[in-house]
């Protein structure tokens, strides 16, 4: 087996970061948004705020949340 895989990534990380996720330059115009089928997430606000934020970046999203 073999393969090969490309992932960069940028991490956005302290107190108010996911406020600026729109002001990010992204690499397309989908997001899946992977997340535990917990209720944290949703609970907390914390999904809201991500599918906002790439709303306001003009990324259309889905949920997974069956992990």
């Amino acid at each position: 087996m073999s393969y090969s895989m490309y992932v960069p990534t940028r991490t956005l990380f302290g107190a108010g970061q996911l406020n600026n996720l729109h002001t990010r330059k992204m690499p397309g115009k989908k997001a899946m948004i992977v997340i535990s089928n917990g209720k944290s997430a949703r609970e907390n606000g914390y999904l809201a705020r991500t599918e906002e934020q790439l709303k306001l970046a003009g990324i259309e999203t889905v949920v997974f949340d069956k992990v």
